[in-house]
This record gives structure tokens, C-alpha cells and sequence, in this order.
């Protein structure tokens, strides 16, 4: 595989899970609970990845995915913490992009599309109904 062809498969795969997740329903009594929804949509894909991926000794991430690619999943806080968050991520060399998966209102309204020259997709899902 060339590196252009490498590149591309990268921005693919990040594309269609910035795309897939919103797709499904997720049950948000705790992050764990939202975790396990997140993980088992990724398995059913068929996108290998790693949960609670310990990167150093500040970062740990949600989910790792081949290619560098950073899951954060977030049922609270605010906008502002969250993206302080992903940007330490985003300064790390084995990060490639950030997809942060959220349920808050300001996960529809973010305009963030890069932190330090990395692609960043902010991906607002819906709650379970039971």
C-alpha cells in the first residue's frame, strides 16, 4: 500500500465511523453503560479496537482504533472540558484524528473540525428510549 493509499484508508475509516455511531440508539445511565454500546456497534462493523487504551501516564482513552484513530465518549461535562481533553490527545504523535462521541446538545452545535492540524469529527448520538 502506498502512503497516499494509506492516507486515504485512514480518512475513510475515520469518515465512516464519524458516520456509523450516530446510526444507533445508546443506553446513557453511566459511561460504562454508553461505552459498551459504543464498543458493540464498532464490533458488529467489523472495526477492531482497543477499550480504555492507556497512552501514557495522563492519557487513556475510550477507544483506540487502527490507524490512530481517538474515541472519547462523553455523557457529561461541557463542550470547552472536552475539547481541552481530545487537544492533549490530539498533541500525542500516535494520534492520527479524534472522534468525540457525545449526547449533548453542544455535540450537534460544535464547529471543530481540526485541533493541531488533526481532523477532529464531533458526533452528537441519541439516548436509548428504554
Amino acid at each position: 500500500m502506498t502512503v497516499d493509499e494509506r492516507i486515504n484508508s485512514d480518512e475513510t475509516r475515520l469518515k465512516n465511523i464519524a458516520q456509523l455511531l450516530p446510526r444507533y440508539a445508546y443506553r446513557m445511565a453511566d459511561e460504562k453503560l454508553f461505552q459498551d454500546g459504543l464498543s458493540e456497534v464498532l464490533n458488529l462493523s467489523g472495526i477492531a479496537h482497543q477499550r480504555e487504551y492507556v497512552a501514557g501516564p495522563r492519557d487513556r482513552f475510550d477507544f483506540f482504533v487502527d490507524g490512530g484513530i481517538v474515541l472519547e465518549a462523553k455523557v457529561k461535562g461541557s463542550l470547552p472540558a472536552a475539547l481541552n481533553q481530545i487537544d492533549r490527545y490530539a498533541a500525542r504523535e500516535d494520534v492520527k484524528a479524534v472522534v468525540l462521541v457525545t449526547t449533548k446538545y453542544w455535540g450537534a452545535a460544535s464547529s471543530v473540525r481540526q485541533l493541531r492540524g488533526k481532523p477532529v469529527y464531533v458526533v452528537k448520538v441519541r439516548g436509548a428510549a428504554f
